[in-house]
């Protein structure tokens, strides 16, 4: 017999790809701040077969460039789910940009369970970095999601 496991790495977020809004809010009085959003509506899923002594890394980037004033922070939040294996880790909030930036370590052989409440919960918020640039603006934005062996 022979056997021949290939090394996997799919990755998808759920419960679908579809765009979502984060807005800033106007103060309810003057003199107040701008009050900003936050979305946990999406989860990121993975299947991973990994060579003997390889460990996998989920990193984001921005894509589409920054909003002047504001930044885009992203948590994956604790592992949750019915997968198995060595599942990684989060390592915490990241200030998204357009470099790659490692949001989830030290993943092995593992899966972590289909949709949306398995896997890891993406925490996205808006945050005033600097009141003297900001300006009255809508933009789209992407965060590209990529899998790489460590």
């Amino acid at each position: 017999m022979n056997l021949n496991l290939q090394s996997v790495a799919i990755m998808d977020i759920e419960p679908n790809s579809s765009a979502f809004d984060l807005s800033v809010n106007n103060p309810s009085d003057a003199g107040e701040s701008v009050q900003v959003s936050t979305n946990n509506s999406k989860w990121i899923n993975f299947s991973s077969a990994v060579l003997p002594g390889v460990s996998r890394s989920v990193r984001a980037e921005l894509s589409g460039g920054a909003i002047n004033g504001l930044d885009l922070t992203l948590t994956a939040l604790s592992y949750s789910g019915t997968g198995a294996g060595t599942l990684g880790s989060s390592s915490g909030q990241v200030v998204l940009n357009g470099s790659p930036q490692t949001i989830i370590d030290n993943i092995g052989g593992a899966y972590t369970g289909e949709g949306v409440n398995n896997g890891y919960n993406l925490s996205y918020s808006l945050s005033v970095s600097d009141f003297t640039v900001l300006r009255s603006e809508s933009k789209t934005l992407t965060v590209l999601f990529t899998m790489i062996d460590n």
